[in-house]
């Protein structure tokens, strides 16, 4: 005996199974996406963080030769050094201090690392300059003396030819 409603009864199980099935799905859908989607953020995240502590690390070892150069510069004012040899040690310092900068399409900051190194190679010239100047203010107060024993010298050669004038 076949039922009289055998062809609602199918399509009402084919609607309750295409329902199932949507249901099933978006029940998948949102736990792939609640499981998924933040590890794939937080992969992301470990990436940007570790990239940030070797930023971080790379600006303290660059500090840390920083210093170091500064070092080298500052003692060029010790009397007795050799400052070629100095001058030497010093652009050798700034050379590497330039290697070590990443590129400018890794790193945001390579303008910032040049001017850095910028500024250390025109302090160590104007150093230069001032090691090379030092002698001079000696020189100047030299001829200041000079010029003194040479005005006294002058007044009283005036004197003497108003005397012999009268």
């Amino acid at each position: 005996m076949k039922p009289k409603n055998s062809k609602e009864r199918r399509i009402a199980f084919l609607k309750f199974l295409g329902m199932f099935i949507v249901t099933v799905f978006t029940i998948l859908a949102a736990t792939f996406f609640k499981y998924k989607v933040p590890e794939k953020e937080n992969t992301l995240l470990r990436e940007e963080a570790n990239m940030f502590k070797m930023g971080k690390k790379f600006q303290s070892h660059f500090f840390n030769e920083m210093k170091s150069a500064k070092g080298l510069i500052d003692s060029m004012d010790i009397e007795g050094q050799n400052v070629s040899y100095q001058n030497s040690l010093i652009s050798a310092k700034i050379v590497d201090l330039q290697n070590m900068i990443p590129t400018k399409e890794m790193s945001d900051t390579y303008d910032m690392y040049m001017d850095v190194v910028q500024l250390y190679v025109e302090l160590q010239m104007a150093k230069d300059k001032l090691y090379d100047l030092k002698d001079a203010e000696q020189t100047i107060a030299e001829y200041k003396v000079a010029l003194e024993g040479c005005r006294e010298d002058l007044k009283e050669v005036r004197r003497e030819l108003a005397i012999e004038r009268r």
